[in-house]
């Protein structure tokens, strides 16, 4: 294995942080990491973004019978439900679907089979979701289309750390339609930290039919709504 590639040491760190590399392969990746940076901070990245993800997902709440089996699995037949129950909302939680979907998505290489017990039902869908990425594959924002409190369509911008802010410049992002019409704006993007865009259902239903994508613009954004810059990162919303 040619530990000096790039594509090899991102894929082993994916497969770090989502905790699907056992045993020997493990150990040697930990070793790997202790003497090399580069191996470091790939997985300290890939522990972030899966971080990330985790917290912009809603909060599923298992069945009964899933909870139960999962005690019987991990403390035998005798273990009560009742002492979890305080500590089971706190955490941020993903359906086995959910699960399956990282595992193809952010692990280039092939990943290990995880069995779930118990299938898990989901009274909703998960949220659409999108990373936008610049030309080397690194993402700057991930972005999850959802509902606010009120049930109105709230677009959720999560900045990532490869994002640099440019003197006397905004990002903007664009929807690019599928009928290859004018771009449209859906305003700037964070620089850091979090932010939530409460959208409307057309500008809701765009976002999900077409393609995404940022320009650096001047501060404020594009002058009349008309891209001026290049795109430098782009994406689209995917159910997973």
């Amino acid at each position: 294995m040619r530990y000096d590639d790039p594509k090899t040491r991102d894929a082993l760190a994916a497969e770090y942080a989502l905790g699907s590399l056992k045993g020997a392969a493990r150990k040697r990746f930990e070793a790997l990491s202790s003497k090399r940076t580069d191996w470091q901070l790939a997985a300290k990245w890939w522990l972030s973004r899966l971080h990330l993800l985790a917290d912009m997902l809603p909060a599923i709440a298992p069945r009964e019978q899933l909870w139960q089996a999962i005690e019987k699995r991990l403390f035998g037949a005798k273990s009560s439900v009742s002492r979890w129950a305080n500590w089971w909302p706190s955490l941020a939680l993903v359906s086995s679907g959910m699960a399956a979907a990282l595992v193809l998505f952010i692990v280039t290489s092939e990943p290990q089979i995880i069995e779930v017990p118990v299938e898990v039902a989901a009274k909703e869908a998960p949220a659409p979701v999108a990373l936008l990425a610049d030309a080397e594959h690194k993402a700057a924002w991930m972005l999850t289309l959802a509902k606010d409190n009120n049930g109105q369509p709230e677009l959720r911008m999560a900045t990532m750390s490869g994002v640099k802010p440019v003197s006397n410049k905004s990002y903007e992002l664009w929807i690019l339609p599928p009928d290859k019409s004018a771009p449209i704006s859906v305003g700037l993007m964070p620089l850091q930290g979090k932010h939530h865009r409460v959208v409307s259902e057309k500008v809701a239903t765009l976002l999900l039919e077409g393609a995404l994508a940022v320009t650096l613009e001047p501060v404020g954004g594009a002058p009349n709504g008309i891209p001026t810059g290049k795109v430098l990162y782009q994406g689209q919303l995917t159910q997973i």
